[in-house]
């Protein structure tokens, strides 16, 4: 099967406009490296009422600063990093027969077929970013448009490309050349029930072999009965080889305590995905301090299945990966030089 290696306008456009509840993303980051420091710049525009119409601008730059405190290691908020993120009102949309076009306060995406551009005209974190896919489309449940019944309730669809980019961006009036890794995704669903979710971890993940998107969420029914999803794709460059998950484990082998938030987020991940061709086997660590998509919750007058007082942490966290994969002839690709994300989900109780 032949796998596109450019978008449909269909991929790109804004869904469900005439419903009250929706969620719309066009999400832009990089990986890149600047005087010999490792960076990672996010910047986003969230549209629809389920998640909030926001947009988000974020540059991570600095180590994790961890501390064994004996119980526990602890990560403090990063010094130098930036983090900007405001509600809006209005989203401003355009389509032709090759492009899409959506403007939210200072962002500016403009979507084409083959490829993507994100425009930022912030003061303090200025952008004009190319992004082009570095092979095929990945995406949710293996097909443009598919829909995944990720919970009871929420069904999402979605296309995720992951990319070569280059650019410039500047920093508080500090110019840089960009040229690195990152992703360009567009996302929609329209029904969430963000409280069903107890534990989900998205992935997205480049190496020089290969690259990559996983989801694996736990969550409860209305029923109060355990429900699964999981699903991924990833690519194998060098082989041309195309491997749809067949199964996803997540296990964290260690954790961090948030010092500023008093919450606990895995810091090492290990992760295995079979695929009819082979098996591969990652570990993934925090590089950065998570990018908070919504400032953790401390719900004390929350109930959920006679449970009274919960918590929530939702961020994406900067990581490190490295692993293999193996095929079942037994040939084995070391993957070399591995950098991503992991967006993370815990909501419990206190």
């Amino acid at each position: 099967m032949t796998r596109a290696t450019r978008f449909t306008i269909e991929e790109l456009t804004p869904k469900f406009m005439d419903q009250s509840e929706r969620f719309n993303d066009w999400y832009f980051t990089v990986h890149f490296t600047h005087e010999g420091k490792k960076h990672l710049v996010k910047l986003a525009i969230t549209e629809g009422s389920l998640l909030g119409q926001m947009t988000q601008l974020t540059l991570s730059r600095d180590p994790a600063s961890l501390k064994d405190e004996g119980d526990a290691v602890t990560l403090s908020r990063s010094v130098n990093d930036i983090s900007l993120t405001k509600d809006e009102a209005e989203l401003l949309f355009s389509q032709s027969d090759d492009q899409v076009k959506v403007e939210m306060g200072c962002l500016t995406a403009i979507c084409g077929l083959e490829q993507q551009r994100i425009i930022s005209t912030n003061e303090t974190i200025s952008a004009d970013l190319t992004f082009k896919p570095r092979g095929p489309m990945l995406h949710w449940k293996h097909e443009a448009g598919a829909v995944c019944q990720v919970t009871d309730v929420t069904r999402v669809s979605g296309s995720e490309s992951l990319s070569d980019v280059q650019g410039t961006l500047t920093v508080n009036g500090q110019e840089m050349q960009v040229e690195g890794r990152g992703l360009f995704e567009h996302v929609w669903f329209s029904a969430l029930n963000f409280f069903e979710i107890r534990a989900m971890d998205w992935f997205y993940g480049h190496f020089d072999e290969m690259y990559l998107y996983l989801c694996h969420c736990e969550s409860i029914t209305s029923e109060s009965k355990p429900f699964h999803f999981e699903t991924g794709e990833m690519y194998i460059i060098i082989n041309d080889d195309f491997l749809p998950a067949k199964s996803l484990e997540v296990e964290p082998e260690s954790w961090v305590f948030l010092e500023d938030f008093r919450r606990f987020i895995p810091s090492e991940q290990s992760v295995v995905v079979r695929t009819d061709q082979g098996t591969l086997k990652l570990k993934t660590r925090l590089l950065n301090y998570p990018l908070f998509i919504q400032d953790p919750a401390r719900l004390e007058g929350l109930t959920i299945d006679n449970v009274p007082g919960w918590s929530s942490i939702f961020c994406d966290v900067p990581i490190t990966l490295e692993g293999k994969f193996t095929y079942k002839d037994g040939r084995v690709i070391e993957l070399t030089n591995g950098v991503g994300m992991n967006e993370v989900i815990r909501i419990s109780p206190l």
